[in-house]
């Protein structure tokens, strides 16, 4: 076989965007976290969290993962959206790391993956007041707006304080 014969496709690698982990916070509302930021999904009983005294109502308690004590805190009232925990047995919990803080935030629902190209990403200015600190935008998928969290705005919550 002659080697001047042959010819290589060569297809431009197709820009995928970056991924996210895509969820609920209640039944009308869908949200991604950047996967970067994501160390582990886990589904645990409730009562396998340790409920700490005089904490906020949105921090859960206490869990172990990976031979280390977390917090675990209600991601959707610390949203300002009603908890869902009522009826619930098990939840779930997604385990993120930002500059060596760990946190497991509980979401009533996992979707599943997702990948969004970062210039469809649109201004978070149209979402209520509460909740735009602690969003990087928003992004409509699948006829859905899904809002993108800020990792470092949740970690930084007056909410996650003992009070």
């Amino acid at each position: 076989m002659n080697a001047s014969n042959i010819k290589l496709r060569t297809q431009p690698q197709q820009n995928l965007g970056d991924g996210y982990l895509q969820f609920e916070l209640n039944q009308n509302t869908a949200a991604v976290l950047l996967v970067n930021f994501i160390q582990e999904v886990v589904v645990l009983p409730l009562g396998s969290i340790t409920s700490i005294p005089n904490t906020s109502e949105s921090i859960l308690g206490l869990m172990s993962w990976r031979n280390r004590i977390i917090w675990v805190v209600d991601l959707p009232k610390i949203l300002g959206f009603e908890s869902q925990l009522y009826g619930m047995r098990q939840c779930n919990i997604i385990v993120i790391s930002h500059q060596k803080e760990t946190i497991g935030l509980m979401v009533p629902q996992i979707r599943g993956t997702v990948r969004f190209n970062s210039a469809a990403i649109q201004s978070s200015n149209n979402q209520d007041n509460h909740i735009v600190p602690y969003l990087s935008g928003c992004i409509q998928h699948e006829d859905e707006l899904n809002l993108i969290l800020n990792i470092q705005a949740i970690l930084k919550s007056s909410f996650l304080h003992v009070k």
